[in-house]
């Protein structure tokens, strides 16, 4: 996945330098930003030992619910898919602006819903800390994935690098990953051998 989007954030630039949509100077930005995401992974990695250990407490949870807006969306269900694949367990991932038109009738005390915002600068950042709040009040328990912009009152508190809002999915999808496999693990599956997966190419 992160391959193909990185691959797509290209092609746009090029087209964008074709046409002059943006300016030199802010495509040498972001090809910037492109070349600096290894760097930030790695950093990722290298911190989520706390992740690891805060994982194996849900490990009994029935369902695990995802929110996220605009790009961080996508994210949202990729993660819900990871979990699915791998821990075999419930997981769906939700639009933030769909909240309250069906998903939160789902949240249970206890429920744990994963939440990536948008750097605090976003025009959605406002709106992803009301999702929070709305959830948190019907008792769920919270785990969000955020960069260092924000401040945020959350015990379960993912951080990421920051990064522009377009290329964040790149970085936060990281965590989810490794909550997927860590939940797996914690469940005693097999991560290297999923069940009941096969790749496309070989049945299509």
């Amino acid at each position: 996945m992160l391959t193909q989007v990185v691959v797509l954030h290209l092609l746009a630039l090029h087209f964008a330098s074709k046409t002059a949509s943006l300016s030199k100077s802010r495509i040498r930005e972001l090809i910037s930003e492109l070349l600096e995401l290894p760097n930030k992974i790695e950093e990722i990695l290298e911190t989520v030992e706390p992740l690891r250990a805060m994982t194996r407490g849900y490990k009994e949870a029935t369902s695990v619910l995802f929110l996220g807006r605009h790009v961080g969306f996508p994210a949202a269900l990729e993660g819900a898919l990871k979990l699915k694949e791998l821990a075999y367990m419930h997981a769906e991932g939700f639009a933030g602006g769909e909240l309250k038109h069906g998903p939160i009738a789902l949240i249970d005390k206890g429920t744990p819903v994963i939440a990536i915002l948008p750097p605090a600068s976003s025009e959605i950042a406002e709106k992803m800390r009301s999702n929070i709040q709305e959830v948190r009040a019907r008792g769920a328990e919270v785990i969000a994935i955020a960069d260092p912009s924000h401040k945020l009152d959350i015990s379960n508190l993912i951080r990421i690098p920051e990064c522009e809002e377009l290329l964040q999915p790149l970085l936060s999808i990281v965590p989810l990953q490794v909550f997927a496999y860590e939940m797996a693990v914690a469940r005693g599956n097999d991560v290297d051998q999923p069940r009941n997966l096969a790749k496309s190419v070989t049945v299509e």
